[in-house]
Parts: structure tokens; C-alpha cells; sequence
């Protein structure tokens, strides 16, 4: 019987492939429709499906379009992969692939530096994606520094091919780590209430790069409530319809709950074809298995446990989720769903976070001979890769702006 049942959907497999084929021989223009519409995964029933690569959407096609947007290497890659077995359509970047209108499913930093508003008024719903700012923090330098620290668009372009090869050498991932691991810690934690608090703006309008560095810095929590972001009152609803966590989406017992949150925001919206509920198990796992390198897998280098970060930094980052936790379940979010979500995860960060602190408190490294240039040095270096040189007083001189930030800059030029 179980042979008997394994050859019928084999046969089902087939059938389905010569229709969509002889329809594409004999009456091009529905074929194109038909597996346009849907060549990616099939459901086989009781459960059982099928992968196959997704398409790309027509820049004309009409569909009710997701954002999804997360913090830099906060696990996008994992979530698109999963998001295009489940739909069959390619997911876009908000950043690259210009070529193609910003429609259907796009991924977007925004509103982290490393992000942009591409996508106009395309796009109806968000689904935020989070991840423990431990692992995210070291993933994103690793990215930009297989992007060689691009700062411009053109730069980033062309090192696209280094993507997912290899981790950053540790004398450089210490030097960043150090210099940018607090204005990071701050930007993860604003990322997400921004979403949350549906485009609650943590920059000032004059700083154009939305990088709180110096001389601009971000609102503080004093100043709330913050001002919204026009793209959030004119283009799209910013509120998240769902919580994706990268921790859970990976995990062999809850990835496919995950995913499942995913196709329920996705279903039944125009020129959206999510595989059968009962099919979603199946596909999570055969994604894992079919969707295509390179990911973070797949780079060289020392192991990711092999970049840490120092006991103090380590207490920041305890402390930014201690005030997240508080945040989210207390208030206008007590039993919020959304947020109960995020507290989960929160809480689950925090641990995992905390048990790395007391390993260090237990078996403390060797102290650092004191290098009262220290920080000057680092600043340096981060100017001259070009991510610390955004402000530059003879580039902001230059802007229609300079006359309302000037006073924030020495005469000397800094």
C-alpha cells in the first residue's frame, strides 16, 4: 500500500509537469500565465510537497505586496529562502536589483542606514523580522566587510560576488566591535520599536543618513512621543502583521511554526499563491535541503563563537533587552500578541546573553595595557573606511541644510 501510494504521487508529479508543458507548447500565452502564476512548489497532499526554484515577478504583474524588514543580518536571507518556497515568487531587495519595480515581496533594512525606501506606495504589510543582537551584531560586520565597508551604492555593487564567502579577519572585527557594538545595540532596539510603534522616528530630519553619529545623535526616550514617519502615513501601514524570529525559523521543532506565521499574513491576497496549509511543514524542511548557496554557512574563516564581545559590552546589550522586555509587557502592549512575541524572544536572548556573561565573570581574560589614544585610533579607522566619514564638514557644507547644522561643527572642521 505504501509503494502504491508513493507511485501515484509520482505520477501525480508527472502529470502536473506534462500539462503545464503541453499547455506551454500549444498556447504559449496561458502557459506563461499558469506557471507564472505558480512553477515553485506543489502540494502533493496528506502533507507531501514538491520545490522547485522560484520566479520572478513581471514588473507589471498586479499583487497585493509584504514588506519584510529586519535589522542588517538579523536572518533575511533564511527568511526569503523560506518565503519563495512557500509562494514561488522571488523575493526583491530594496537596495540592489534596480532593474525590477519594487513589488510582490521586498526585503529592506530601512530605516537603518543600510536600508531605503524603494518601494514607493507598493507594498501593504510588514512583517518584521528579529534576532538575537549577540549573533546579529557580528553577522552584519561580516557582511560589510565582505562588502569591503561600502558606503556607497556603486561601492557595495560591485563586491556582491564576496557575499556569504568568508568571515571578517578578527583584528578588524575587534576594531569595529568596538568602536560602533553601543551605536548598534541602540539602533537594533530603535529598529524594531520604529515597526512596533509604526514608524516612530529615532533620527532628526537633518541627519540624512538616519546614523545618529557624530555630530547628529538619535531622540532619546525623554522625547517621546517621536514624530512619524511620513512613509508610514502615506505610503504603508508600518505596524507589523507578524513576529518572524531568525532563532525559531532555524530551529528544527519550531521553524516551521515560523513559517506558518508567514503564510498566514501571505494568504488569500491578490496575485499571492501560498502553498496549502497542510503542505507547509514539508516545504519548510525541503527548503532547507533544495534552496540554493551560498549562505552563512558556507563562508571561511574562524568560527562565528569566535567573535565575542568584552564583559562590558556584553552588559550593555543585557541591559538594552532588560528595557525591551520591560517595554513590551507592560502598558498599551501587555497581552499584546505582537508583542508577547517579541517578549518570548526577548526573554530568550537575554538568557542566552546572561549565561555568556557569567562565563566570563567566571574565567575573565587578560586586561588590555591602557591606551589612552585608543578611541581615537578606532575613530580613525573608521573615517578612513568611509562608514565614519557620512558627516564630513566639507560634504555637509555643500547641502542645502549646512546653515541649520553648522553650529554643531568645530571651526577646525570635525
Amino acid at each position: 500500500m505504501k509503494n502504491f501510494k508513493s507511485i501515484t504521487r509520482q505520477r501525480l508529479v508527472t502529470l502536473l509537469f506534462l500539462s503545464y508543458l503541453i499547455i506551454a507548447l500549444l498556447a504559449p500565452d496561458i502557459g506563461q500565465l499558469l506557471i507564472g502564476k505558480r512553477t515553485l512548489s506543489i502540494s502533493l497532499g496528506d502533507g507531501d510537497c514538491k520545490w522547485t526554484e522560484a520566479d520572478v515577478l513581471p514588473n507589471d504583474a498586479e499583487v497585493d505586496g509584504t514588506l519584510f524588514a529586519s535589522y542588517p543580518a538579523a536572518g533575511m536571507r533564511m527568511a526569503w529562502q523560506q518565503t519563495e518556497g512557500l509562494t514561488g515568487m522571488q523575493m526583491r531587495d530594496d537596495f540592489f536589483q534596480l532593474e525590477l519595480a519594487k513589488i510582490g515581496l521586498v526585503k529592506t533594512q530601512y530605516p537603518h542606514y543600510e536600508g531605503i525606501w524603494s518601494y514607493a506606495s507598493n507594498l501593504n504589510r510588514v512583517i518584521l523580522l528579529i534576532r538575537n543582537p549577540r549573533w546579529a551584531l557580528p553577522s552584519y560586520h561580516t557582511l560589510i566587510n565582505e562588502l569591503e565597508y561600502a558606503h556607497t551604492w556603486e561601492m557595495a555593487y560591485n563586491e556582491l560576488p564576496d557575499v556569504f564567502t568568508r568571515r571578517a579577519p578578527m583584528d578588524l572585527w575587534i576594531k569595529w566591535r568596538d568602536y560602533r557594538t553601543e551605536g548598534e545595540i541602540e539602533l537594533w532596539g530603535n529598529h524594531i520599536d520604529f515597526w512596533m510603534y509604526n514608524g516612530s522616528k529615532y533620527w532628526f530630519d537633518v541627519d540624512f543618513e538616519r546614523n545618529g553619529q557624530d555630530p547628529f545623535r538619535f531622540r532619546n526616550e525623554t522625547e517621546r512621543p517621536w514624530p512619524q514617519d511620513p512613509h508610514c502615513v502615506h505610503d504603508t501601514d508600518c505596524f507589523p502583521h507578524a513576529i518572524v524570529s531568525f532563532e525559531h525559523l532555524q530551529h528544527p521543532v519550531l521553524g516551521a511554526g515560523e513559517l506558518h506565521k508567514i503564510a498566514n499574513v501571505l494568504r488569500g491576497k491578490q496575485g499571492m499563491n501560498v502553498l496549502d496549509e497542510e503542505a507547509v511543514n514539508c516545504i519548510w524542511h525541503e527548503t532547507w535541503i533544495k534552496a540554493p548557496a551560498p549562505n552563512n554557512n558556507d563562508r571561511g574563516g574562524p568560527l562565528r563563537e569566535a567573535y565575542v564581545f568584552t564583559l562590558d559590552q556584553l552588559t550593555l546589550m543585557a541591559t538594552k533587552l532588560e528595557d525591551m522586555i520591560e517595554k513590551y509587557s507592560t502598558g498599551a502592549w501587555t497581552n499584546h500578541p505582537l508583542a508577547i512575541d517579541l517578549v518570548t524572544n526577548f526573554q530568550e536572548y537575554l538568557t542566552e546573553v546572561n549565561d555568556e556573561i557569567a562565563e566570563l565573570n567566571a574565567n575573565p581574560g587578560p586586561t588590555p595595557a591602557p591606551n589612552p589614544n585608543y578611541f581615537i585610533d578606532l575613530k580613525a579607522w573608521y573615517k578612513s573606511i568611509g562608514k565614519g566619514d557620512r558627516y564630513s564638514k566639507i560634504k555637509v557644507q555643500s547641502m542645502s541644510m549646512w546653515d541649520k547644522v553648522k553650529y554643531l561643527y568645530d571651526d577646525d572642521g570635525v
